[in-house]
Protein backbone atom coordinates (compact mmCIF):
# COMPACT_ATOMS: atom_id res chain seq x y z
CA UNK A 1 0.00 0.00 0.00
CA UNK A 2 1.18 3.83 -0.22
CA UNK A 3 -0.40 7.03 -0.14
CA UNK A 4 -0.32 9.88 -2.87
CA UNK A 5 -0.34 13.39 -2.87
CA UNK A 6 -0.46 15.93 -5.20
CA UNK A 7 0.77 19.69 -5.57
CA UNK A 8 -1.24 20.79 -8.14
CA UNK A 9 -0.46 24.55 -10.16
CA UNK A 10 -3.77 25.59 -7.99
CA UNK A 11 -1.69 24.80 -4.67
CA UNK A 12 1.50 25.65 -5.39
CA UNK A 13 0.59 29.15 -6.71
CA UNK A 14 -1.50 29.60 -3.74
CA UNK A 15 1.11 28.63 -1.23
CA UNK A 16 3.83 31.02 -3.27
CA UNK A 17 0.52 33.86 -3.07
CA UNK A 18 0.58 33.55 0.50
CA UNK A 19 4.16 33.76 1.34
CA UNK A 20 5.38 36.21 -1.41
CA UNK A 21 1.94 38.15 -1.80
CA UNK A 22 3.14 38.30 -5.61
CA UNK A 23 0.25 37.49 -7.70
CA UNK A 24 1.70 38.11 -11.30
CA UNK A 25 4.18 35.77 -10.18
CA UNK A 26 2.09 33.21 -8.86
CA UNK A 27 -0.30 33.06 -11.90
CA UNK A 28 3.00 33.08 -14.17
CA UNK A 29 4.20 29.84 -12.10
CA UNK A 30 0.77 28.17 -12.22
CA UNK A 31 0.91 28.47 -15.34
CA UNK A 32 4.03 26.83 -16.15
CA UNK A 33 3.74 23.86 -13.30
CA UNK A 34 2.25 20.83 -14.04
CA UNK A 35 0.62 18.35 -11.61
CA UNK A 36 3.76 16.00 -9.59
CA UNK A 37 2.22 12.72 -7.83
CA UNK A 38 3.81 11.79 -5.06
CA UNK A 39 3.65 8.82 -3.90
CA UNK A 40 5.49 7.13 -0.53
CA UNK A 41 5.34 3.50 0.93
CA UNK A 42 7.22 0.19 2.21
CA UNK A 43 6.89 -1.91 5.14
CA UNK A 44 7.89 -2.70 8.47
CA UNK A 45 9.42 -6.17 9.10
CA UNK A 46 10.81 -8.21 12.53
CA UNK A 47 12.35 -10.84 11.62
CA UNK A 48 13.65 -13.77 14.32
CA UNK A 49 16.00 -16.49 13.27
CA UNK A 50 16.85 -19.94 14.88
CA UNK A 51 20.24 -21.03 13.03
CA UNK A 52 22.18 -24.24 13.07
CA UNK A 53 25.55 -23.96 11.22
CA UNK A 54 27.04 -27.59 11.46
CA UNK A 55 30.85 -27.04 10.85
CA UNK A 56 31.40 -23.89 12.20
CA UNK A 57 31.00 -20.80 13.95
CA UNK A 58 29.45 -17.84 11.97
CA UNK A 59 29.75 -13.85 12.86
CA UNK A 60 26.97 -11.67 13.67
CA UNK A 61 26.03 -10.33 10.15
CA UNK A 62 24.13 -11.31 6.77
CA UNK A 63 24.28 -14.89 6.87
CA UNK A 64 22.57 -15.05 10.49
CA UNK A 65 20.09 -12.19 9.05
CA UNK A 66 19.41 -13.69 5.80
CA UNK A 67 20.75 -16.85 3.58
CA UNK A 68 24.07 -16.05 2.43
CA UNK A 69 25.35 -19.77 0.77
CA UNK A 70 28.77 -18.75 1.43
CA UNK A 71 28.16 -18.30 5.23
CA UNK A 72 27.62 -22.17 5.35
CA UNK A 73 30.68 -23.06 7.05
CA UNK A 74 32.94 -25.88 6.00
CA UNK A 75 35.16 -27.40 7.90
CA UNK A 76 37.43 -30.47 7.19
CA UNK A 77 36.95 -32.60 9.20
CA UNK A 78 34.04 -31.59 11.22
CA UNK A 79 34.15 -32.47 15.01
CA UNK A 80 31.37 -32.89 17.44
CA UNK A 81 32.29 -29.18 19.07
CA UNK A 82 32.46 -28.01 15.44
CA UNK A 83 28.18 -26.92 15.54
CA UNK A 84 26.98 -23.65 16.52
CA UNK A 85 23.51 -22.55 17.07
CA UNK A 86 22.07 -18.69 17.45
CA UNK A 87 19.08 -16.82 17.50
CA UNK A 88 19.01 -13.28 16.05
CA UNK A 89 16.40 -11.00 15.41
CA UNK A 90 16.56 -7.83 13.55
CA UNK A 91 14.08 -5.42 12.13
CA UNK A 92 16.76 -4.43 9.73
CA UNK A 93 14.80 -5.52 6.50
CA UNK A 94 11.92 -2.83 6.77
CA UNK A 95 11.94 -0.46 3.98
CA UNK A 96 11.02 2.68 2.51
CA UNK A 97 10.55 4.33 -0.88
CA UNK A 98 9.18 7.57 -2.24
CA UNK A 99 8.21 8.56 -5.96
CA UNK A 100 7.34 10.99 -8.34
CA UNK A 101 5.64 11.16 -11.12
CA UNK A 102 4.35 13.91 -13.46
CA UNK A 103 3.75 14.64 -17.60
CA UNK A 104 5.74 17.52 -18.65
CA UNK A 105 5.07 19.01 -22.38
CA UNK A 106 3.39 15.45 -23.11
CA UNK A 107 6.51 13.74 -21.91
CA UNK A 108 5.88 11.13 -18.60
CA UNK A 109 8.68 12.27 -16.21
CA UNK A 110 9.20 10.31 -12.81
CA UNK A 111 11.75 9.47 -10.07
CA UNK A 112 12.40 7.32 -7.61
CA UNK A 113 14.03 6.03 -4.40
CA UNK A 114 14.31 3.02 -2.06
CA UNK A 115 16.04 2.32 0.76
CA UNK A 116 16.65 0.11 3.71
CA UNK A 117 18.68 -1.08 6.90
CA UNK A 118 19.84 -4.69 5.75
CA UNK A 119 22.18 -3.95 2.72
CA UNK A 120 24.08 -1.07 4.72
CA UNK A 121 24.24 -1.82 8.63
CA UNK A 122 27.46 0.05 9.21
CA UNK A 123 28.68 -0.30 13.16
CA UNK A 124 24.81 -0.85 14.15
CA UNK A 125 24.95 -4.30 17.26
CA UNK A 126 22.52 -5.78 19.37
CA UNK A 127 24.04 -4.64 22.53
CA UNK A 128 22.14 -1.53 23.61
CA UNK A 129 20.18 0.41 20.66
CA UNK A 130 20.38 -1.90 18.21
CA UNK A 131 20.87 1.00 15.41
CA UNK A 132 21.53 0.39 11.87
CA UNK A 133 22.62 2.49 9.08
CA UNK A 134 20.07 2.98 5.81
CA UNK A 135 21.54 1.94 2.72
CA UNK A 136 20.30 2.86 -0.81
CA UNK A 137 18.54 -0.07 -3.12
CA UNK A 138 17.11 2.45 -6.09
CA UNK A 139 17.15 5.44 -7.05
CA UNK A 140 16.15 6.23 -10.97
CA UNK A 141 15.01 8.44 -13.29
CA UNK A 142 12.38 7.84 -16.00
CA UNK A 143 11.42 9.74 -19.03
CA UNK A 144 9.14 7.99 -21.52
CA UNK A 145 10.77 5.04 -22.46
CA UNK A 146 14.00 5.67 -20.53
CA UNK A 147 15.08 4.33 -16.98
CA UNK A 148 18.63 6.02 -16.16
CA UNK A 149 20.15 5.50 -12.59
CA UNK A 150 19.90 2.63 -10.13
CA UNK A 151 17.52 -0.11 -10.47
CA UNK A 152 17.12 -4.37 -10.50
CA UNK A 153 19.49 -5.17 -13.19
CA UNK A 154 18.01 -6.24 -16.66
CA UNK A 155 19.47 -9.58 -16.23
CA UNK A 156 16.49 -10.13 -13.03
CA UNK A 157 12.86 -10.89 -12.85
CA UNK A 158 11.93 -9.97 -9.39
CA UNK A 159 8.72 -10.73 -10.03
CA UNK A 160 9.27 -14.60 -10.57
CA UNK A 161 10.70 -15.06 -6.67
CA UNK A 162 8.92 -16.97 -4.45
CA UNK A 163 6.82 -15.92 -1.79
CA UNK A 164 8.95 -16.10 1.51
CA UNK A 165 10.30 -14.74 4.91
CA UNK A 166 14.02 -14.40 3.79
CA UNK A 167 15.84 -11.57 2.46
CA UNK A 168 15.72 -13.64 -0.74
CA UNK A 169 14.84 -17.23 -0.33
CA UNK A 170 16.28 -19.23 -3.12
CA UNK A 171 19.45 -17.17 -2.92
CA UNK A 172 21.47 -20.13 -4.67
CA UNK A 173 18.96 -20.36 -7.21
CA UNK A 174 18.32 -16.91 -8.74
CA UNK A 175 20.08 -13.69 -10.47
CA UNK A 176 20.32 -11.29 -8.03
CA UNK A 177 21.73 -7.51 -9.22
CA UNK A 178 21.34 -4.02 -8.63
CA UNK A 179 23.12 -2.02 -10.46
CA UNK A 180 23.38 1.84 -12.03
CA UNK A 181 22.20 1.72 -15.82
CA UNK A 182 20.66 2.84 -19.19
CA UNK A 183 17.53 1.16 -19.91
CA UNK A 184 15.42 1.86 -22.83
CA UNK A 185 11.85 -0.33 -23.31
CA UNK A 186 9.81 -0.24 -26.30
CA UNK A 187 6.93 -2.69 -25.51
CA UNK A 188 8.17 -6.31 -24.21
CA UNK A 189 11.56 -5.61 -25.25
CA UNK A 190 14.32 -4.09 -22.85
CA UNK A 191 18.17 -2.71 -23.52
CA UNK A 192 20.02 -1.74 -21.25
CA UNK A 193 23.85 -1.02 -20.75
CA UNK A 194 24.80 -1.49 -16.92
CA UNK A 195 27.02 -0.85 -14.38
CA UNK A 196 30.13 -3.32 -15.21
CA UNK A 197 32.53 -4.90 -12.69
CA UNK A 198 34.46 -8.19 -12.69
CA UNK A 199 35.41 -10.68 -9.59
CA UNK A 200 38.65 -12.57 -9.70
CA UNK A 201 40.36 -15.05 -7.90
CA UNK A 202 44.13 -15.24 -8.03
CA UNK A 203 45.74 -18.40 -9.23
CA UNK A 204 44.65 -21.10 -6.53
CA UNK A 205 43.07 -18.43 -4.21
CA UNK A 206 40.17 -18.61 -2.15
CA UNK A 207 38.62 -15.64 -2.31
CA UNK A 208 37.06 -13.66 -5.25
CA UNK A 209 37.82 -9.40 -5.35
CA UNK A 210 36.48 -6.73 -7.44
CA UNK A 211 39.03 -5.54 -9.72
CA UNK A 212 37.19 -2.42 -10.96
CA UNK A 213 38.91 -2.49 -14.15
CA UNK A 214 36.45 -2.77 -16.94
CA UNK A 215 36.15 -0.15 -19.32
CA UNK A 216 32.81 -1.26 -21.45
CA UNK A 217 29.50 -1.55 -19.89
CA UNK A 218 27.57 -4.86 -19.69
CA UNK A 219 25.14 -5.39 -22.55
CA UNK A 220 21.66 -6.71 -21.03
CA UNK A 221 18.72 -7.86 -23.62
CA UNK A 222 15.34 -8.97 -22.42
CA UNK A 223 11.94 -9.76 -23.65
CA UNK A 224 9.23 -9.97 -21.26
CA UNK A 225 6.04 -12.29 -22.79
CA UNK A 226 2.71 -12.25 -21.03
CA UNK A 227 0.98 -15.02 -22.15
CA UNK A 228 -2.51 -14.41 -20.25
CA UNK A 229 -4.03 -17.99 -18.33
CA UNK A 230 -0.96 -19.62 -19.45
CA UNK A 231 1.78 -17.49 -17.60
CA UNK A 232 4.09 -14.09 -17.38
CA UNK A 233 8.09 -14.94 -18.73
CA UNK A 234 10.99 -13.12 -18.96
CA UNK A 235 14.00 -14.17 -21.03
CA UNK A 236 17.07 -12.43 -20.75
CA UNK A 237 20.43 -12.56 -21.87
CA UNK A 238 23.97 -10.73 -20.86
CA UNK A 239 27.17 -9.86 -22.68
CA UNK A 240 30.35 -8.71 -20.27
CA UNK A 241 33.98 -7.55 -20.44
CA UNK A 242 36.19 -9.49 -17.97
CA UNK A 243 39.02 -7.20 -17.23
CA UNK A 244 42.02 -7.53 -14.56
CA UNK A 245 44.56 -4.21 -14.96
CA UNK A 246 46.83 -5.99 -12.38
CA UNK A 247 44.73 -5.07 -9.88
CA UNK A 248 44.00 -8.86 -8.40
CA UNK A 249 46.60 -10.93 -10.13
CA UNK A 250 49.64 -8.64 -11.09
CA UNK A 251 48.97 -9.17 -14.81
CA UNK A 252 46.84 -7.52 -17.83
CA UNK A 253 44.06 -10.04 -18.95
CA UNK A 254 40.90 -9.63 -20.34
CA UNK A 255 38.06 -12.22 -21.82
CA UNK A 256 34.17 -12.02 -22.71
CA UNK A 257 31.52 -13.42 -20.26
CA UNK A 258 28.16 -14.09 -21.72
CA UNK A 259 25.11 -15.95 -20.51
CA UNK A 260 21.33 -16.12 -20.27
CA UNK A 261 18.48 -16.58 -17.97
CA UNK A 262 14.09 -18.13 -17.96
CA UNK A 263 12.32 -17.12 -15.67
CA UNK A 264 8.59 -16.80 -15.11
CA UNK A 265 5.38 -17.21 -12.97
CA UNK A 266 2.28 -20.28 -14.04
CA UNK A 267 -1.14 -19.97 -12.41
CA UNK A 268 -2.13 -23.52 -11.69
CA UNK A 269 -5.31 -24.59 -9.98
CA UNK A 270 -7.26 -21.49 -9.10
CA UNK A 271 -4.82 -19.08 -6.61
CA UNK A 272 -1.96 -21.17 -6.51
CA UNK A 273 1.20 -20.90 -8.89
CA UNK A 274 4.26 -22.32 -9.72
CA UNK A 275 7.19 -19.90 -10.17
CA UNK A 276 10.95 -20.74 -11.76
CA UNK A 277 14.35 -19.60 -12.93
CA UNK A 278 17.03 -20.86 -14.59
CA UNK A 279 20.40 -19.37 -15.58
CA UNK A 280 23.40 -20.11 -16.76
CA UNK A 281 26.73 -19.23 -18.53
CA UNK A 282 30.72 -17.99 -18.52
CA UNK A 283 31.67 -15.17 -16.70
CA UNK A 284 28.41 -13.96 -15.16
CA UNK A 285 29.02 -15.69 -11.48
CA UNK A 286 29.21 -11.78 -10.62
CA UNK A 287 25.49 -12.06 -11.21
CA UNK A 288 24.18 -15.26 -10.12
CA UNK A 289 23.60 -16.14 -6.35
CA UNK A 290 24.68 -12.94 -5.08
CA UNK A 291 28.34 -13.48 -6.37
CA UNK A 292 28.19 -17.17 -4.57
CA UNK A 293 30.98 -18.03 -7.14
CA UNK A 294 32.69 -15.29 -9.04
CA UNK A 295 33.24 -14.23 -13.25
CA UNK A 296 36.55 -16.14 -13.39
CA UNK A 297 40.04 -17.35 -12.09
CA UNK A 298 43.62 -16.40 -13.22
CA UNK A 299 45.57 -19.21 -14.13
CA UNK A 300 49.76 -19.56 -13.43
CA UNK A 301 50.49 -17.57 -16.58
CA UNK A 302 47.74 -14.60 -15.26
CA UNK A 303 45.11 -15.30 -18.00
CA UNK A 304 41.62 -15.08 -17.39
CA UNK A 305 39.71 -18.16 -17.02
CA UNK A 306 36.00 -18.23 -16.82
CA UNK A 307 34.10 -19.47 -14.38
CA UNK A 308 30.82 -21.79 -15.98
CA UNK A 309 27.85 -21.98 -13.61
CA UNK A 310 24.31 -22.59 -13.65
CA UNK A 311 21.35 -22.04 -10.93
CA UNK A 312 17.58 -22.39 -10.83
CA UNK A 313 14.84 -22.72 -8.43
CA UNK A 314 11.43 -24.14 -8.83
CA UNK A 315 8.57 -23.02 -6.46
CA UNK A 316 5.10 -23.73 -6.00
CA UNK A 317 2.34 -21.47 -4.06
CA UNK A 318 -0.52 -22.74 -2.57
CA UNK A 319 -3.53 -20.61 -1.03
CA UNK A 320 -5.40 -22.72 1.86
CA UNK A 321 -7.67 -19.96 2.03
CA UNK A 322 -8.18 -16.01 1.54
CA UNK A 323 -6.00 -15.62 4.64
CA UNK A 324 -3.36 -18.51 4.51
CA UNK A 325 -0.78 -19.88 2.12
CA UNK A 326 2.38 -21.62 1.68
CA UNK A 327 5.38 -22.02 -0.56
CA UNK A 328 7.52 -24.77 -1.42
CA UNK A 329 10.72 -23.95 -3.08
CA UNK A 330 13.95 -26.11 -4.15
CA UNK A 331 17.36 -24.44 -5.52
CA UNK A 332 20.78 -25.03 -6.47
CA UNK A 333 23.93 -23.97 -8.17
CA UNK A 334 26.54 -25.73 -9.46
CA UNK A 335 30.01 -24.14 -10.19
CA UNK A 336 32.59 -25.57 -12.29
CA UNK A 337 35.70 -27.48 -10.62
CA UNK A 338 38.55 -24.84 -11.74
CA UNK A 339 41.98 -26.83 -10.98
CA UNK A 340 43.14 -22.90 -10.34
CA UNK A 341 40.74 -22.58 -7.77
CA UNK A 342 41.20 -23.05 -4.15
CA UNK A 343 39.28 -26.26 -2.46
CA UNK A 344 37.28 -23.53 -0.05
CA UNK A 345 35.40 -22.00 -2.71
CA UNK A 346 32.31 -23.67 -3.18
CA UNK A 347 31.28 -25.69 -5.87
CA UNK A 348 27.59 -26.34 -5.17
CA UNK A 349 24.80 -24.79 -3.29
CA UNK A 350 21.33 -26.11 -2.90
CA UNK A 351 18.12 -25.50 -0.45
CA UNK A 352 14.74 -26.66 0.31
CA UNK A 353 12.20 -24.35 2.28
CA UNK A 354 8.81 -24.95 2.91
CA UNK A 355 6.47 -21.68 4.69
CA UNK A 356 3.06 -20.86 6.50
CA UNK A 357 2.19 -17.14 6.48
CA UNK A 358 -1.42 -15.57 7.56
CA UNK A 359 -2.93 -12.62 6.91
CA UNK A 360 -5.59 -11.69 9.00
CA UNK A 361 -6.24 -8.53 7.46
CA UNK A 362 -4.55 -7.23 4.20
CA UNK A 363 -1.40 -6.13 4.26
CA UNK A 364 -0.06 -7.26 7.49
CA UNK A 365 1.57 -11.10 7.53
CA UNK A 366 2.68 -13.49 9.80
CA UNK A 367 4.17 -16.38 9.23
CA UNK A 368 7.07 -18.89 10.09
CA UNK A 369 9.90 -20.62 7.54
CA UNK A 370 11.99 -23.79 7.70
CA UNK A 371 15.38 -23.77 5.25
CA UNK A 372 17.83 -26.02 5.20
CA UNK A 373 20.73 -25.46 3.26
CA UNK A 374 23.94 -27.41 1.71
CA UNK A 375 27.27 -25.83 0.45
CA UNK A 376 30.13 -27.98 -1.55
CA UNK A 377 33.36 -26.82 -2.11
CA UNK A 378 35.78 -27.29 -4.67
CA UNK A 379 37.61 -30.27 -2.37
CA UNK A 380 34.28 -31.86 -1.45
CA UNK A 381 33.41 -31.14 1.72
CA UNK A 382 30.22 -29.57 2.81
CA UNK A 383 28.57 -27.66 5.72
CA UNK A 384 25.26 -27.66 6.05
CA UNK A 385 22.16 -25.10 7.87
CA UNK A 386 19.02 -25.57 9.35
CA UNK A 387 17.23 -22.38 10.10
CA UNK A 388 13.10 -21.81 11.42
CA UNK A 389 12.74 -17.96 10.57
CA UNK A 390 9.61 -16.44 12.66
CA UNK A 391 8.30 -13.11 11.08
CA UNK A 392 5.57 -9.96 10.75
CA UNK A 393 5.36 -7.71 8.22
CA UNK A 394 2.90 -4.79 7.71
CA UNK A 395 2.89 -2.90 4.59
CA UNK A 396 2.16 0.30 3.93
Amino acid sequence: MSQDFRFSPKLIAAAIGAVALAAPLTSALAADTPDIKITWGGYIKLDALASRFSDSAVAQGSGRDFYVPNSVAVVAPPTAESGHTYLDSHAKETRLFIKADSVIQDHKVGAYVEMDFLVNPGAGNETVTNAYNPGLRRAYITFDNWLVGQDWSTFQNVAALPEGLDFIGPTEGTVFVRQPMIRYSWNNLQIALENPETTVAVNAGTAFANTDDNSVPDLVMRYNLKAGGAGDYAFATVIRQLADRGTVGGARANSTGYGGTISGKIPVLGSDDVRFMVSGGSGIGRYLAINTVGDAVLDGAGDIQRLKVINGFVAYRHAWNEQWRSSIALSALKASNNANLGGVITERAQSASVNLLYSPIPKLTVGSELRYAKRTTMAGNDGTLSRLQFSAKYAF
